[in-house]
């Protein structure tokens, strides 16, 4: 696979991860979260926002890979 093909399928991988991701930090916010304060809140979105970042890095790395 060349590198242009790897950077666009993992370019489209990185968007379908970032949609469902979102999906399911706000979901999961909406649902579970039962405190009504804005720090709670704030705290919650702040570490549900970084956390799709290790399900990234191996298609960044994909993305990087030299042939």
């Amino acid at each position: 696979m060349t590198r242009r093909r790897r950077r666009l399928v993992g370019l489209f991988g990185l968007i379908v991860l970032l949609v469902l991701w979102g999906f399911f930090a706000v979901g999961a916010g909406y649902f579970f979260l039962g405190s009504e304060s804005w720090a709670v809140r704030m705290a919650y979105y702040a570490i549900a926002g970084a956390g799709w970042l290790p399900f990234a890095l191996p298609i960044v790395t994909f993305m990087a890979k030299v042939e």
